[in-house]
C-alpha cells in the first residue's frame, strides 16, 4: 500500500481512499458498492484505506446519482404508548430488511407541526413517507412536493387524496366492546374520549351509539379537552346524576390511563363500582388490580402492512391505485369489565410493586 496521503481539513473522499490502497478510483468504488468484481486481496486493502482514513460514503451524492436516498420519513403525534411503540418496531424492523433507513419525526399531534416536519423530510429527498396525520384534511397534503412522493398513512385517513392507509375496524372493536358491558347487565354506559376529530375517535363513538340503539339504552357521550383533568371533571358531572353511569367506555389509550387514575383518586373501585372497558391497552392494565379488559390493536401487523406497503409503491414502475386495509380488533377480557379470571403470578408481583403492600393479586390476561 502506497503511503498515506495527507488531505486537508476537509472529509476524505473517494480519491483519497482509492490513492492510499494503491488502486484506480473505479476500482475503490466497485468495492465499496458492492457491485462489480475486486479480487479480496484487493478489497481488503481498500477497506483497510478506508478505516485508516475515517472515509464515510457521502449518501447525498450517491443518491444523486442513483436517484435514491435509501431513507424513510415517518411521521407519527409519539410514541409514548404501547400501541404507537409497536407500531414503529414493526415498521423499522421491515424497512432494515430492506437497507432502507427510517427517520422519525414527531408532531405532537400538531398539524403546524406535521406540515413543517413533512416539509423538511422532503427537503432531504426521502424516497416515502409513513404517516399517522394529526389533520386528516390539511394543506400539507395537497401540495406537488408530496405528490411525487409515496405515502402511506396508519391509524388514521388522509381524507379525500389518493393515498393508502392502514387501519382497523375501530366501529367493529368498539361495538364488540360495548355489547360485553350490555352482556354484564349494564344500561347506563357512559363513553368518554378526547380528540373527537380524528377518525378513529368518531368510527368508535359510531360503534357506540350503534351498540346502544340495539339495545335501547341512552347514549351518556362525553368528548373532553385532555388538559385542566378534564376527564376527573366529566367524571364528576356523571357521579352527581340522580342515575350515574355504572361502567365507562374509554375511547382510547389516553381517556383510559386519566380515567383509571380519576377514578382511584375518588375511590372508585373497578368493576365493584364501575365497569371498564378501554380501546387500547395501556402499559400497565394487564398489571392493575383489577387488570384492564380492553380492545387490542394488532400495532405490529399495522406497522408492518404499513411499510410493505410503502416498499409496494417504492418499487411499482406504474402508479398503483390506493386501498385501505382494515384488520381486526380483539377484546381482551381481563377483570375491570366485571369478568373474573384466575389470580396470575406476574399481577401479583407488580400489584406487589405499585402498592406497596401485599396484595390480593391481579388476574391472567
Amino acid at each position: 500500500m502506497t503511503g498515506r496521503p495527507k488531505p486537508s481539513n476537509s472529509m476524505p473522499t473517494l480519491v483519497h481512499v482509492a490513492k492510499l490502497a494503491g488502486v484506480g478510483l473505479g476500482t475503490a468504488s466497485r468495492a465499496l458498492s458492492g457491485q462489480g468484481y475486486v479480487s479480496e486481496q484487493t478489497s481488503a486493502r481498500i477497506r483497510t484505506a478506508v478505516e485508516q482514513l475515517g472515509y464515510q460514503r457521502n449518501e447525498l451524492a450517491r443518491s444523486l446519482k442513483v436517484k435514491r436516498s435509501g431513507a424513510i420519513g415517518l411521521v407519527v403525534p409519539d410514541i409514548g404508548g404501547p400501541f404507537m411503540a409497536s407500531c414503529v418496531r414493526a415498521i423499522q424492523k421491515v424497512l432494515r430488511l430492506s437497507e432502507y433507513t427510517l427517520i422519525v419525526a414527531f408532531t405532537d399531534g400538531s398539524e403546524k407541526t406535521e406540515g413543517e416536519e413533512i416539509d423538511y423530510l422532503l427537503r432531504h429527498q426521502i424516497d416515502g413517507l409513513i404517516i399517522v396525520p394529526a389533520e386528516s384534511m390539511a394543506a400539507h397534503f395537497r401540495t406537488p412536493q408530496i405528490a411525487h412522493v409515496p405515502v402511506v398513512a396508519f391509524d388514521q385517513p388522509v381524507v379525500g387524496e389518493d393515498y393508502d392507509a392502514i387501519l382497523v375496524k375501530n366501529q367493529q372493536g368498539a361495538r364488540v366492546a360495548v355489547e360485553h358491558l350490555i352482556g354484564h347487565g349494564h344500561k347506563r354506559i357512559a363513553c368518554l374520549g378526547v380528540y373527537r376529530q380524528l377518525y378513529s375517535i368518531q368510527q368508535r363513538i359510531e360503534g357506540y351509539r350503534v351498540a346502544m340503539k340495539q339495545a335501547k339504552l341512552p347514549m351518556m357521550l362525553g368528548i373532553v379537552d385532555p388538559v385542566d383533568d378534564g376527564i376527573g371533571k366529566q367524571i364528576d358531572k356523571w357521579l352527581m346524576l340522580k342515575d350515574p353511569p355504572t361502567a365507562i367506555f374509554s375511547l382510547n389509550e389516553l381517556t383510559s390511563l386519566e380515567t383509571v387514575e380519576a377514578c382511584a383518586v375518588r375511590g372508585l373501585r373497578m368493576p365493584k363500582n364501575i365497569a371498564f372497558v378501554g380501546f387500547d391497552d395501556i402499559q400497565l392494565g394487564p398489571y392493575l388490580d383489577p387488570p384492564l379488559t380492553a380492545v387490542l390493536q394488532p400495532a405490529s401487523d399495522i406497522g408492518e402492512q404499513a411499510a410493505l406497503r410503502l416498499l409496494q409503491r417504492i418499487g411499482a414502475k406504474e402508479k398503483l391505485p390506493s386501498k385501505r386495509l382494515l384488520l381486526d380488533a380483539e377484546l381482551i377480557i381481563r377483570g375491570s369489565c366485571g369478568c373474573n379470571r384466575t389470580k396470575s403470578r406476574a399481577g401479583e408481583h407488580m400489584s406487589k410493586l405499585l402498592r406497596g403492600y401485599p396484595p390480593k393479586g391481579g388476574w391472567r390476561s
